[in-house]
């Protein structure tokens, strides 16, 4: 046996620890893997890119059943055991670094077109990778990953869910979402201390609305909920004149005491639409 297998090996199961601060915890689960994996609806036809995958349990998996599977890997240590889980993968490549300091879209580029990214995302990082990706312009079908079950509320939540806020109007912009299941914290190693749920964002191929000025739409969403408390009349008023914010909303049927949690998309939409003209 390879000496690097059996260094990770005990890295596993011999008590070292597991990088808390890189977000890691793995799973095993070979069953439950699978099915998540083909919960996703990827084919031999279809390619994946995977952030942070780990031990390679889930990278094996998908590799399985996808094309072709780029995985990127920031931590050095792992990477012994990572290449012997998936040494017998001949549709595989390893990128080694952080994906935020990555050329994503030279990294992405041999993934073609309605790629998907599947991954158990560390959560340290989840929302810089969200940000990473939406923003990124890249030809992303799906992203399918496994987040902590609170972000995951917030990815699905609608206007009037208690989980609703910034994250959930940017995601309902960018994607639809789909929990397709709830992983209890003891499935993984080392557990974390919460539970966490797979997710599936179907990415959209234009916006619910057409949109006039993309960077206005989410300055207002930001500073609206960055500002939760306070109506729209005041949280927005450092961006859009008041008299024209005024105007809007009232042309909407929004009433001056509305906040940012009360708005689905479709009403941001309109209402940064109509603070463009």
């Amino acid at each position: 046996m390879k000496k690097s297998y059996e260094k990770a090996q005990r890295r596993k199961e011999g008590g070292v620890s597991y990088k808390h601060d890189l977000g890691q915890h793995f799973l095993y689960d070979e069953a439950l893997l699978s099915a998540l994996v083909k919960s996703t609806g990827v084919s031999k036809e279809d390619n994946v890119l995977e952030i942070g995958p780990g031990s390679g349990m889930l990278t094996r998996e998908l590799c399985r059943e996808a094309g072709q599977v780029i995985a990127v890997e920031v931590d050095q240590d792992v990477l012994p055991y990572l290449r012997v889980k998936t040494e017998e993968c001949d549709n595989l490549a390893i990128v080694v670094g952080d994906i935020r300091k990555q050329p994503i879209h030279e990294l992405c580029q041999p993934l073609g077109d309605d790629f998907f990214v599947i991954a158990n995302i560390p959560y340290n990082i989840t929302t810089p990778i969200f940000d990473l990706l939406w923003e990124s312009k890249l030809p992303i079908r799906q992203i399918s990953v496994m987040v902590q079950k609170e972000v995951a509320d917030k990815l699905a939540a609608k206007p009037g869910d208690a989980a609703y806020g910034l994250l959930s109007a940017r995601c309902s912009y960018y994607c639809e979402a789909e929990i397709e299941a709830i992983v209890p914290a003891e499935a993984f190693t080392p557990p974390p201390k919460v539970d966490s749920a797979f997710i599936h964002l179907r990415m959209r191929k234009e916006p619910i609305a057409p949109v006039t000025n993309e960077k206005l739409l989410m300055r207002m969403i930001k500073d609206g909920f960055g500002h939760r408390r306070k109506t729209l009349t005041n949280a927005l008023k450092g961006i859009v004149d008041s008299q024209l914010l005024t105007q809007a909303m009232d042309s909407l049927g929004l009433l001056p005491t509305a906040r940012a949690e009360e708005l689905s998309m479709e009403s941001w939409i309109a209402l940064s639409n109509a603070c463009a003209r």
